[in-house]
């Protein structure tokens, strides 16, 4: 969890939900807050920040939120609340008589890492509205600031645009405050090449699973390899064309791949997914479930690097959007996950759009759980129930050797 650090936490409490999916929690300082007289919010923030990463001993995340006036700026900003204690409602008004009421509510959230400081604001354009009497003699700016734009009733729009920016850069966040995993969280070290099930089978000794399962229809079923990389149907196939992609060496997951392996890797799912469309009408699904360093994924998964490719016509991103997520351009991208503690789902759409997603506590196969019941097969997901074999059969047949690069 990230702690934010607040005097006020009811101001947050309409972003309960946000802040639960962002796994930030909420701290009351551990000593008075210092505030710098500054008009500047970043020189405040700044402060703020480093002051109390040091209170806590470790990053936290702060904020500071304020009013600037168009006739004043950057007045007040940070010196919101002291000014207005001095001036009041009616030195406020005098203030603006013959001015502009044009204002910018503004919330700023910063966190102070290796001497450097990170922030994500939101603003809001409005104007200040005399003609409303506020609510209590220490009247509250939501009170007297009127929005351009209507917002949600009892939502601070500026606070919520802030924490919208803040979600961009929340997974890094999580990256950077890694610690080691509590004693009481499982703790499984991943499965050793002499385990792995994929190790196994491409030593070709005839040990493995599959050829234990379904030796008797298929001697092989890898549909494409070189030195890098393997394709074949899994186990488990519950519709024809699903393929795996995975790593001919035993590695975690592909975010652990070398530079040059991830750009091979990423020109052979290229080919693999216009393959897929010519021959079964969509462009396919990938994802993969790489697991932390320190955490497996379960007795249904494989922790050796393989992406999961199926041609179906579904949208898994509605069922994932409640768990912390940024957006992918490239595979390359993920090298930054190695040190995840949590995890990570990787997903790709049919329109080829890519996210990442926190898998603290994901269900074994959830994906393929999301995807066999949009299909109307929803006890298809586990292959130990529904191995697929005629699937995976005519998979074999329709793509062996149709796959090159």
């Amino acid at each position: 969890m990230l702690t934010l650090v607040t005097t006020n936490p009811s101001k947050y409490e309409p972003f309960a939900r946000d802040l639960e999916r962002l796994r930030i929690c909420l701290a009351a300082p551990k000593s008075d807050v210092p505030e710098l007289q500054s008009l500047t919010f970043s020189e405040a923030l700044a402060h703020k920040a480093q002051a109390m990463a040091g209170a806590f001993g470790r990053p936290v995340l702060v904020d500071d939120a304020g009013l600037v006036l168009q006739a004043y700026p950057p007045f007040p900003g940070p010196l919101t609340s002291v000014t207005l204690r001095s001036l009041g409602y009616s030195g406020l008004q005098r203030l603006l008589k013959g001015a502009s009421d044009r204002a910018t509510m503004e919330c700023h959230i910063g966190w102070w890492n290796h001497g450097i400081l990170q922030s994500w604001t939101g603003r809001v354009e409005g104007r200040i509205d005399f003609s409303r009497q506020p609510s209590n003699p220490h009247m509250l700016l939501t009170d007297l600031f009127i929005p351009d734009q209507p917002c949600v009733p009892h939502i601070l729009a500026h606070r919520a645009k802030a924490l919208a920016e803040l979600e961009s850069s929340i997974f890094q966040l999580h990256l950077e405050a890694t610690t080691e995993p509590a004693a009481d969280e499982p703790n499984c070290s991943p499965q050793s090449v002499h385990q792995c099930p994929f190790c196994i089978e491409l030593e070709g000794d005839g040990r493995s699973i599959f050829a234990e399962m379904i030796r008797d229809r298929l001697p092989s079923r890898i549909v494409y390899q070189d030195e890098d990389f393997v394709v074949m149907p899994p186990l488990g196939q519950f519709m024809e064309g699903g393929l795996l992609l995975l790593t001919r060496q035993h590695v975690l997951s592909v975010a652990h791949l070398p530079l040059t392996q991830l750009e091979r890797l990423e020109h052979l799912l290229t080919v693999i997914c216009r393959k897929l469309k010519i021959r079964y009408g969509v462009s396919p699904l990938v994802f993969e479930h790489g697991p932390s360093v320190q955490r497996s994924k379960g007795s249904c998964c494989v922790d050796h690097a393989h992406l999961n490719i199926f041609p179906a016509p579904v949208v898994v991103h509605p069922h994932l959007s409640n768990r912390m997520n940024f957006p992918l351009t490239a595979l390359t991208e993920l090298s930054r996950l190695r040190p995840a503690e949590f995890g990570y789902l990787l997903v790709q759409e049919n329109d080829a759009s890519r996210r990442v997603y926190d898998a603290e506590l994901v269900p074994t196969q959830l994906v393929r759980r999301i995807i066999t019941s949009q299909l109307g097969v929803p006890k298809r997901w586990h292959w130990q129930d529904y191995p697929g074999f005629d699937e995976l059969v005519a998979t074999y047949d329709a793509l062996k050797g149709q796959i090159r690069l």
